[in-house]
């Protein structure tokens, strides 16, 4: 038994020793959050959405220009056909034209301008929800960051009870030598030191995890050496001891920064600006437009001493220019006007409805947040109370046991009650932690720099 323990404590050192020298940089929450936010797909998506509506904005705003086209014809005439002064023959003649046109609108119902004020807000709007994809991103990786600390902490309350285990193994043995205590005493004790090594073990394997989900979770590929920052806990634990204001003037604050709140503000603008788009179908639209044309006429068989006038002579005399006004008065389009401001009215409501529900909802969280928040302090004081209780129990029960008037198995009991405290100690910790961090968050301070 003795062998088997000490080969297990070499092997579990010299593990630890080749992780160390494994360990890069260890990574800090800001540097997760950054590296997860560009890696994401998700936000990748949101990022092309809002390039993809930067072009529907433009396209909008160049609609202002003229439009310019030009135009070529080639037709080949066999048979009867007419000629150029408008007499039908039995020829065969070619006619090759070409022109050249623009047109610009002059009034169109203001529909282009509410278009272009519509596709910016749309623009706005995609902006802030990528904002906000990049805000879960970061709040998704915290508690991915926050549960590798706490599998950290879970580690050390292992290895530390493994010692305490190595301790009793040494102190049993020399009490067994001494006449004090009886040989079952040792075999219960080198038991026990053999569950801490096993917990040891999975507490390692736990961390390992941990470690998985947060380099998953940031995309990170090659998570070799990846280890994590751990920052100073305690101290960050008494700057969120500070009294946290009501939820109302949490939501009050944050609601106007919140980038959902803001996206859903901006499309019921825009949608507002969509109904001015459709009730510019009333009105009448007056464009202005200007051509130039020409064309060649060939008759391929001439009566005799008769000839082709030339190229250059058509093109000088055939050709024409035109420019002129358009007025397009609507009258009647099967009602289909009507309908479409109708549409944008009935969509004008249903962002609005979107908003309040965004705003509902967003307040449920900060009332959450709180809530939680407020609980996993209170749980973080009772776990310290437990830990201070179990850690007297513990000092009374190891004087026991050295004095002789107890044995292995009760002061493992203890041994055991006081870890099972730290356990709970540090799950509270980290749990208020990350709760009083999101209601820091909500009233305004960027998760990555309460850690910092």
């Amino acid at each position: 038994m003795k062998k088997i323990f000490t080969v297990s404590i070499v092997s579990i050192l010299c593990a630890a020793t080749v992780f160390a020298q494994e360990v890069k940089e260890p990574w800090s929450l800001r540097k997760c959050i950054e590296f997860g936010v560009e890696h994401n797909i998700s936000v990748q998506q949101y990022d092309l959405i809002k390039e993809n509506q930067e072009i529907t904005l433009q396209t909008s705003q160049l609609s202002r220009l003229p439009s310019l086209s030009a135009n070529v014809g080639q037709n080949l005439y066999l048979g009867r056909a007419q000629d150029r002064d408008g007499l039908y023959q039995d020829r065969t003649s070619s006619t090759s034209n070409f022109g050249v046109s623009a047109g610009i609108p002059i009034f169109s119902g203001f529909r282009i301008n509410n278009q272009i004020k519509a596709n910016a807000l749309e623009l706005e709007a995609a902006v802030e929800d990528l904002n906000q994809a990049k805000e879960n991103v970061s709040l998704q990786i915290t508690g991915y960051y926050l549960q590798v600390l706490f599998t950290k902490e879970l580690y050390k309350i292992a290895i530390t009870q493994l010692e305490l285990s190595k301790e009793l193994v040494d102190r049993t043995k020399d009490l067994v030598q001494a006449g004090k205590s009886p040989e079952s005493e040792l075999c219960d004790a080198q038991a026990s030191a053999a569950k801490e090594e096993m917990n040891v073990t999975d507490a390692a394997n736990n961390l390992q995890v941990a470690l998985l989900d947060l380099a998953q979770a940031i995309n990170l590929q090659d998570m070799e050496g990846f280890d994590v920052d751990m920052p100073d806990v305690d101290a960050t634990l008494l700057a969120s001891q500070v009294r946290y204001s009501e939820p109302s003037n949490i939501y009050s604050s944050y609601v106007a920064n919140k980038p959902a709140v803001k996206a859903a503000q901006l499309r019921v603008n825009e949608s507002e600006k969509s109904l001015e788009v459709a009730k510019s179908a009333y009105y009448p639209t007056l464009s202005l437009g200007a051509s130039y044309s020409n064309s060649y006429y060939y008759v391929h068989k001439l009566a005799t001493g008769l000839n082709n006038t030339s190229m250059a002579d058509q093109l000088s005399q055939n050709g024409a220019t035109s420019i002129g006004l358009s007025l397009s008065i609507p009258i009647f389009n099967k009602m289909a006007t009507r309908n479409s401001v109708r549409s944008a009215k009935l969509g004008i409501r249903n962002q609005q409805l979107s908003l309040d529900k965004t705003k509902q909802d967003l307040y449920k969280e900060v009332q959450q947040a709180w809530v939680n928040a407020q609980g996993a302090y209170q749980k973080f004081i009772s776990s310290q109370k437990g830990v201070e209780a179990s850690q007297k129990a513990f000092e009374f029960e190891e004087e026991k046991y050295l004095s002789g008037r107890s044995n292995t198995y009760q002061y493992s009991q203890v041994r055991a009650r006081l870890a099972s405290s730290l356990s709970e100690e540090a799950r509270a910790k980290f749990e208020f932690l990350l709760r009083s961090k999101i209601l820091a968050f909500y009233e305004g301070m960027p998760i990555a720099e309460s850690f910092e």
